[in-house]
């Protein structure tokens, strides 16, 4: 997508993620969660950005040949597994290889979001290669039933995999987000009946949606998933979270608090990938009293101190087209690794 056709408001959606993503590292990293915001963190945070994903996904160019498939399969490989490779051999040089085949095991050990959200997409393309071989058989419609059947097909075999306790690639993670990239997925695919909704009955759903999302965290513990029943509730929760994040954002218009959050939006991987490490840089073992003002401040200025760290090495390795593509999976425009990065 080029520079002009960006939407702002879909970059600026993934800047107030990574934001949330952020703000919810610090709490939990210092051991400071709370029963209300980070609950309403928790529950956006990653859905968010997986449904920002589906969404461009659903928007996009559909697969139309092995060819397409083929080389949109290696674009999203070499950006998100490049680096959630990378990171695992940097943080364990001496067994880089054991530490691999762990993290494949549990991917909550390593950038999870980055293999999850390959696998997502692996199964989409998939879907679309069969529906469009069908297509051409079949028409339309076969082409759409045979890509339910074989999306709805993979889904299944991630539920059974998760049923049947295989830990390779952690399922369970595929399985939970994969209701917020499908939704995104539609969400994309159906952009323009989307925007043609009127507006009362944006704001109506928006605004139901936020007092839905603050009423449960204040009532509920959102973190308990101890049974599907809870889990079902954490989902629910989650959606109306992201709807009224991007209803908020529609509604703001473009200023240059949206503005900067789009910018950020640029570099959510980089900041995703790096910001985590420097969470705790402020701990001394200090014990605040939740919601007190020392409380506050101190996850205020974990936050800054963060920030600033994670924009510094960014900055830096940002210059070096080889760590550019090995940290952060950017493939350079020239094709070559050597030389400063353009900007």
């Amino acid at each position: 997508m080029s520079q002009k056709s960006r939407s702002l408001t879909i970059d600026a959606t993934k800047g107030m993620a990574i934001l949330l993503v952020m703000t919810g590292h610090v709490l939990v990293w210092n051991h400071m969660e709370d029963g209300i915001i980070y609950d309403v963190i928790k529950v956006i945070q990653m859905p968010l950005f997986i449904l920002v994903s589906g969404y461009l996904c659903g928007m996009g160019r559909k697969i139309s040949s092995l060819s397409a498939y083929d080389a949109k399969l290696k674009k999203r490989a070499l950006s998100y597994l490049t680096p959630f490779f990378f990171w695992i051999v940097l943080q364990h040089p001496l067994h880089p290889v054991a530490n691999i085949v762990e993290t494949l095991f549990g991917l909550d050990k390593g950038l999870w979001f980055l293999m999850t959200l390959f696998l997502l997409t692996l199964m989409v393309y998939t879907a679309e290669l069969a529906g469009a071989v069908a297509e051409r058989s079949f028409g339309a419609l076969g082409g759409k039933i045979v890509f339910w059947a074989v999306y709805l097909g993979l889904a299944a075999a991630i539920l059974l995999e998760t049923l049947v306790g295989v830990e390779f690639l952690s399922p369970g993670l595929t399985r939970l987000y994969l209701p917020f990239y499908l939704a995104g997925y539609l969400a994309g695919e159906q952009k323009e009946r989307l925007k043609a909704l009127p507006e009362m009955v944006k704001n109506a759903g928006g605004a139901l949606a936020l007092v839905g999302l603050l009423t449960m965290a204040v009532l509920l513990d959102l973190q308990d998933v101890t049974t599907l029943l809870l889990l079902g509730r954490q989902i629910i929760a989650s959606f109306l979270g992201c709807a009224a994040v991007c209803w908020l954002l529609w509604k703001c218009g473009p200023n240059r608090f949206k503005k900067f959050l789009a910018w950020l939006g640029g570099y959510t991987l980089e900041i995703y990938v790096v910001h985590f490490h420097f969470a705790t840089v402020l701990n001394r073992g200090q014990v605040y009293a939740q919601y007190s003002a020392g409380w506050f401040l101190f996850v205020l200025a974990s936050f800054i101190a963060m920030s600033a760290i994670t924009a510094a090495i960014i900055a830096v390795t940002k210059r070096v087209r080889l760590l550019d593509f090995l940290l952060y999976g950017k493939w350079p425009a020239e094709g070559r690794f050597f030389g400063k990065v353009q900007e």
